[in-house]
């Protein structure tokens, strides 16, 4: 995402992405599968996925796990490190996406499953998921 993104964004309210990238892995493949990206109009909550723009301007799409200290708490559902965003960082919020051609809303009852098990085993996963990315760079070495 780059600054004809965010400027769609604030002028249309929504624009239509395909991300790139492996961190949202399943649910979303990079180059491969699309979401809408809605203008944040409200708190993101737990599970939300939103859109976040790094100070060099790189849009990213990572999930809400909480919120503390004033910062954001999010990850990717690929990821084992946790990253702290400001709420001014926070541009968007993904309202649906496109899989293998089809489209589906967030509050649909498979994708709030998936959210929930993705997230609230976090505890489980983080550790995997650490070990899976040491060893591979063991592996490449």
């Amino acid at each position: 995402m780059g600054r004809a993104q965010l400027e769609q964004l604030e002028k249309h309210g929504s624009y239509l992405s395909v991300p790139s990238g492996i961190s949202m892995r399943p649910m979303i493949r990079g180059g491969r599968d699309a979401v809408l990206v809605k203008k944040l109009t409200k708190r993101p909550k737990r599970y939300d996925l939103v859109m976040y723009v790094r100070p060099d301007m790189q849009g990213v799409i990572h999930r809400v796990v909480r919120y503390e200290n004033g910062r954001y708490i999010i990850i990717g559902d690929n990821c084992w490190q946790f990253e702290r965003v400001s709420p001014e960082q926070i541009k968007g919020i993904v309202t649906e996406f496109c899989r293998k051609g089809k489209w589906h809303r967030i509050d649909e009852t498979l994708y709030r499953l998936y959210v929930h098990v993705w997230v609230d085993f976090l505890f489980v996963k983080r550790p995997l998921f650490y070990v899976r990315d040491k060893l591979r760079r063991l592996i490449k070495r």
